[in-house]
C-alpha cells in the first residue's frame, strides 16, 4: 500500500485512540469520585435536606429519613430506559423496557419539596394514566421517606453544549429524557399553582439540583402489587453501589489506548519518512529525466543542423 494512504490510516487511528484514552481518563475520575461518595452511605440518615450550593461529595449517597406527603398526581416519567439493574431482566415484561417514576414529596412542617425517584415501572404503565395509577397509586399519601440523595442527570448535545431535553419533555404528555429535579419542580409548581406564582413558590417551596432515590428495603411502603410483583421496582443497596469497571480497569484501558496512539504516531512517522524519501527520489529522477531530455534535444538539433549543412553543400556543388 502507498505510504501516504497508510499515513492517513495511522493518523486516524492515532486520533481515535487518543480520544479513547482521554475518555477513559474521565471515566476513571468519575468512578473514583463515585466510590469516594459512596462512603456517605456509612453515615446516619439526616432528617433535613442540605442547603445549596454545596459540593456533590457532601450529599451524594447520603442517607435521608424524611416525614411528609407524596403527591402521586404530580408524578412524571423518565425514559424509556432499561431496568436499572446489572442483573438484567428476568422476564418478558421487564425486557421491554420501562420508565423511572419521579414524584414530588413535601417535607412535613417546612413546605419544602424534593423530587423522589420511587423506582422503575414496566413500559405498560405509561400507556394510560389509569395504568400508571395501578403501579404508583393516586392522590396524596403521608409517609416516611427513606432513601439516599443523588445528583441530577445532565444531557449534552453532540458538541457538548446544553441539550433542550434537560428543560422538559418535547410535549406535555411525553416523558422526560433525564432526571432533572430542578426543572421538574418548576414544571410541577407551574401546573399546581400557575405560572404567575412561580417565583413566589420557588422561594417558599425551594428548588434542588439533587433528588432522593428510594432503596429497596422490602417493607412494601408506597408500592403496589401488580401481577404478583411489587411496583415500582427499586434498586437494593447492592445494585445501587455496583461498579462495573473499577478505576484500575480504566487505568489499564488508558495504558492500552495510549500505547495504540503512540504506535500509530510511530507508524505515521515511518510513512512520512518513506514518503519523503519517495519525493526525494522522484525529484532526482525528474532532474535526471530533464537532463537526458535536454541532452537528447541538443543531439537532435546538432544532427539536424549537420544534415542541413550537408544538403547545402550538395546543392552548391551542383
Amino acid at each position: 500500500m502507498r505510504p501516504d494512504y497508510m499515513g492517513v490510516m495511522f493518523l486516524t487511528s492515532a486520533v481515535v485512540s487518543f480520544n479513547a484514552a482521554v475518555w477513559q481518563v474521565v471515566r476513571r475520575q468519575k468512578k473514583k469520585e463515585q466510590l469516594e461518595n459512596q462512603k456517605n452511605l456509612q453515615k446516619e440518615p439526616v432528617t433535613a435536606l442540605p442547603e445549596e450550593p454545596c459540593p456533590v461529595s457532601s450529599y451524594e449517597f447520603l442517607p435521608v429519613k424524611l416525614e411528609g406527603t407524596m403527591d402521586n398526581e404530580g408524578a412524571v416519567l423518565v425514559g424509556p430506559r432499561p431496568i436499572p439493574s446489572y442483573k438484567g431482566a428476568i422476564d418478558a415484561e421487564e425486557s421491554k423496557g420501562g420508565f423511572t417514576v419521579m414524584t414530588p414529596f413535601e417535607i412535613a412542617g417546612t413546605k419544602e419539596f424534593v423530587m423522589v425517584n420511587r423506582g422503575w415501572v414496566p413500559i405498560d404503565a405509561a400507556k394510560h394514566r389509569i395504568m400508571l395509577v395501578q403501579y404508583i397509586g393516586e392522590g396524596f399519601k403521608p409517609m416516611t421517606l427513606k432513601g439516599v440523595l443523588r445528583k441530577e442527570e445532565h444531557m449534552s448535545n453532540y458538541f457538548g453544549g446544553e441539550c433542550s431535553d434537560n428543560t422538559g419533555p418535547v410535549a406535555q404528555d411525553l416523558s422526560w429524557m433525564a432526571i432533572r429535579p430542578w426543572n421538574m419542580m418548576m414544571d410541577y409548581y407551574r401546573q399546581r399553582w400557575g405560572s404567575a406564582k412561580l417565583e413566589e413558590n420557588k422561594q417558599t417551596h425551594k428548588l434542588h439540583h439533587y433528588f432522593v432515590e428510594m432503596v429497596e428495603d422490602f417493607s412494601g411502603d408506597d408500592q403496589k402489587m401488580v401481577r404478583g410483583k411489587a411496583w415500582p421496582r427499586r434498586r437494593d443497596m447492592d445494585e445501587l453501589t455496583y461498579v462495573h469497571l473499577t478505576p484500575l480497569v480504566h487505568s489499564m484501558y488508558v495504558f492500552f489506548w495510549s500505547a495504540v496512539s503512540i504506535g500509530s504516531l510511530y507508524g505515521m512517522r515511518k510513512c512520512f519518512l518513506r514518503q519523503k524519501d519517495l519525493f526525494a527520489q522522484r525529484r532526482i529522477m525528474t532532474a535526471q529525466s530533464e537532463a537526458l531530455e535536454k541532452k537528447r534535444q541538443m543531439e537532435a538539433k546538432a544532427f539536424y543542423d549537420a544534415q542541413q549543412e550537408i544538403l547545402k553543400r550538395q546543392a552548391t556543388q551542383k
